[in-house]
């Protein structure tokens, strides 16, 4: 059995790579993705969204915004060897004690860890949440998510944040076994989002069945 779990900051994705996760292994597409094999659903659990009031005060909005206070949670077996797997989304709001007591738990039981990145904002902001987390395997994966956000030369883009990432974590002395481009959510007008929806699934399927 292996124990992923899904770490970063705010709004990088997480829920929604799980929930899409979900969404193959409910429909059957887990089958055709690039190292697809047939898995069932043995339990899920996104009890730890919470909305809360958010919006703009100055001009007097009252949005509400949903934030994961305590992980959510995918178990998953695969059919023919009969394994289960489990992951973990835990918030990345690491000001709020609860969340962070469930970054804790979840770096320290993870076996295996993919540190998420978004596209939409600075690395350096989203490093933050990772200075807080003193529980780490020597290695880990890496995704960057929100890849449709990515303008211009993308290839290019990717190669600095992944330069940058590299020396973040190098200097932590923590190795990167792999780098995944990811998109977790359906978008209508992304030409490629069928590709990058496939790593999200290829992704946590290898990361699962090669451990």
């Amino acid at each position: 059995m292996t124990n992923v779990g899904l770490l970063g900051d705010v709004s990088v994705g997480k829920t929604s790579i799980l929930r899409l996760f979900v969404r193959y292994l409910n429909k059957g597409d887990i089958e055709n993705v690039e190292g697809g094999r047939k898995c069932t659903v043995v339990k899920t659990d996104f009890s730890g969204e919470a909305t809360i009031p958010g919006g703009d005060k100055e001009n007097k909005l009252n949005e509400k915004e949903t934030k994961t206070i305590h992980p959510n949670r995918l178990v998953f077996r695969e059919d023919d060897t009969n394994k289960a797997h489990t992951i973990f989304a835990p918030g990345g709001d690491r000001k709020r004690a609860v969340v962070k007591m469930g970054i804790i738990t979840i770096s320290r039981i993870a076996t295996q860890v993919i540190a998420v990145f978004s596209c939409d904002r600075e690395l350096d902001e989203q490093f933050e949440f990772f200075n807080d987390v003193r529980f780490f395997p020597d290695k880990i994966y890496v995704a960057i998510n929100k890849i449709d956000l990515l303008e211009g030369d993308r290839d290019g883009k990717l190669d600095e944040m992944q330069e940058k990432i590299n020396k973040f974590f190098e200097k932590r002395k923590i190795g990167i076994n792999e780098y995944f481009y990811t998109c977790g959510e359906t978008i209508d007008n992304f030409e490629e989002v069928e590709k990058f929806n496939n790593h999200v699934a290829e992704m946590i399927l290898k990361i699962t069945t090669t451990h």
